[in-house]
């Protein structure tokens, strides 16, 4: 729903469907999510989600959007030494909250408020 087009009627019933820039960001960070969730990705596409996401929320600088960068390099260096699976449960749960906190909170997500 957050991430939903707006919809307006028009004078003659009919219905407008708009995305609006604040809705195209709610989408973006919503199909972000969904990669972070994703749990059988090759190396190369998780690195890719890793830092699409890192990228993402380097846009701010804050308590939350410093602990995900530091979390997502985190498991990024991990990958690059050749960990993964189980060994990386833990930490990928710590991104998806984070992540979670970051796309529910207004400040970085407009939509959020409505």
């Amino acid at each position: 729903a957050m991430a939903a087009p707006k919809r307006w009627g028009t004078s003659d019933g009919r219905v407008a469907v708009v995305e609006t820039p604040t809705t195209a960001r709610a989408r973006e960070l919503a199909e972000l999510y969904q990669g972070l969730r994703l749990p059988d990705l090759k190396t190369d596409e998780r690195l890719d989600v890793l830092l699409t996401a890192k990228w993402t929320v380097k846009e701010y600088d804050t308590r939350l959007t410093r602990e995900l960068v530091e979390l997502l390099d985190r498991e990024a260096d991990l990958l690059h030494r050749g960990r993964g699976g189980a060994s990386l449960e833990g930490l990928r749960k710590r991104i998806l909250r984070a992540f979670l906190q970051f796309v529910r909170d207004p400040a970085y997500n407009p939509e959020a408020a409505q």
